[in-house]
């Protein structure tokens, strides 16, 4: 099915007359010009995603050198990255099978891999943006270290976090279910920062350090976008760096193209940061993956409560999680109940443009976190013999 609206369908976009794979093709023109990631401009993504559709880009150049979005070197370009964003989004459907079938049992896997392949969240996603990489990584690494191949699992993080940097909050949960092997605990850390850093490695040795700590200088200067934080702030818009050319120039990776913010960072942080120590500490089976599951899922929620950015495309990263997390028609409502959510905010969100809606939206995905770490938080130490009861179903 997707094979088929990928070849057939507009590269545009199947609802609204955009997509991000547009964005990549503009970036990648830049290289027409000399411009390079991270060599001689910033970019806001890790060398993984900054790198891959550029190299697309140049084999599709050799075909058909491209223009504007109606030409026929961005239809083949559109069509060759999203064969590639195919490849990694079918591994995270074999990969959610394995894993339900190890931490649950073959017929939830198939339940679930059915389920997966029929939602259309991800389906939409697919076509719009690089999130099924980020997303196979993160789910690898999960697979291979509940089937304790700790060190494939390290290199898979690695190089999820080296593909976009949100992963390496799966970190916490890692040293949770290894700890008290203390050697098991470094080593995992040590090869997930050596994988990531192994990536900046050519462009620093070139010369290039000033433009990769522009990158990183840019993430943390976007403001807050799309939540709690950024109605507080003042901030209705989407998270923005700038135009593509303000890439070119080192200064305007410094700016901030939003209000500052009301509530100060480290207030926010310290507060998530003892929440989560406290729930961090609290006892679990170390040796139940469901449990490892169920704490990799709250860690995401709780880092999506924190955050003070939020895109509807980090949606994909949740849903194999709350599927894997509640295999049954719970699971199901979970993520149907996202979806509404998320198509809710973008594309209907985005073309309406209103304030109230956009409010009516943050709260309704606040809510929607909120009740979901209740649930795992009652799977993970359940108090009553009901809850017990429910957390073995």
């Amino acid at each position: 099915m997707r094979l088929s609206l990928l070849l057939f369908f507009s590269p545009q976009g199947l609802i609204n007359a955009y997509s991000d794979y547009y964005y990549y093709y503009r970036i990648a023109q830049l290289s027409d010009e000399g411009y390079f990631p991270f060599i001689n401009m910033w970019y806001e993504y890790p060398p993984i995603l900054a790198y891959l559709p550029l190299v697309v880009y140049r084999i599709t150049q050799v075909v058909a050198p491209g223009g504007d979005i109606f030409s026929i070197g961005y239809q083949l370009f559109a069509r060759m990255l999203g064969m590639i964003f195919l490849a990694f989004e079918t591994g995270v459907l074999v990969l959610i099978y394995e894993t339900a079938k190890e931490v649950w049992s073959k017929e939830k896997a198939l339940w679930l891999g059915w389920v997966y392949s029929a939602l259309s969240l991800p389906l939409f996603f697919f076509f719009i943006a690089h999130q099924s990489v980020v997303v196979f990584f993160m789910m690898l690494a999960i697979f291979w270290f509940i089937t304790k191949k700790y060190a494939a699992s390290a290199i898979a993080l690695g190089l999820g976090v080296a593909a976009k940097l949100v992963p390496i909050i799966l970190v916490p949960p890692v040293m949770k279910f290894l700890w008290p092997r203390y050697k098991k605990v470094l080593v995992y850390a040590l090869v997930v920062a050596v994988v990531f850093l192994l990536q900046y490695i050519p462009f620093v040795s070139s010369g290039s350090l000033p433009w990769v700590t522009a990158s990183f200088n840019a993430l943390s200067n976007v403001g807050s976008y799309g939540t709690l934080w950024a109605i507080i702030d003042g901030n209705w818009g989407p998270g923005t760096y700038g135009p593509i050319p303000a890439r070119l120039d080192i200064t305007q990776a410094g700016l901030t193209h939003a209000n500052p913010e009301v509530l100060p960072g480290w207030v926010i942080l310290l507060i998530f940061g003892l929440i989560y120590i406290f729930l961090l500490l609290r006892p679990n089976n170390v040796e139940d993956p469901k449990e490892f599951i169920w704490f990799s899922t709250l860690t995401w929620i709780i880092f999506l409560l924190y955050i003070k950015g939020w895109s509807p495309h980090w949606a994909v990263m949740l849903v194999p999680l709350l599927l894997l997390s509640f295999p049954d028609n719970l699971g199901l409502f979970l993520t149907l109940l996202l979806t509404g959510i998320v198509f809710l905010e973008w594309p209907v969100g985005e073309a309406i443009s209103s304030k109230s809606l956009s409010v009516i939206i943050i709260s309704s995905r606040l809510i929607f976190f909120i009740s979901v770490l209740s649930l795992l938080i009652r799977r993970l130490w359940p108090s009553q013999q009901g809850d017990r009861l429910t957390q073995n179903a």
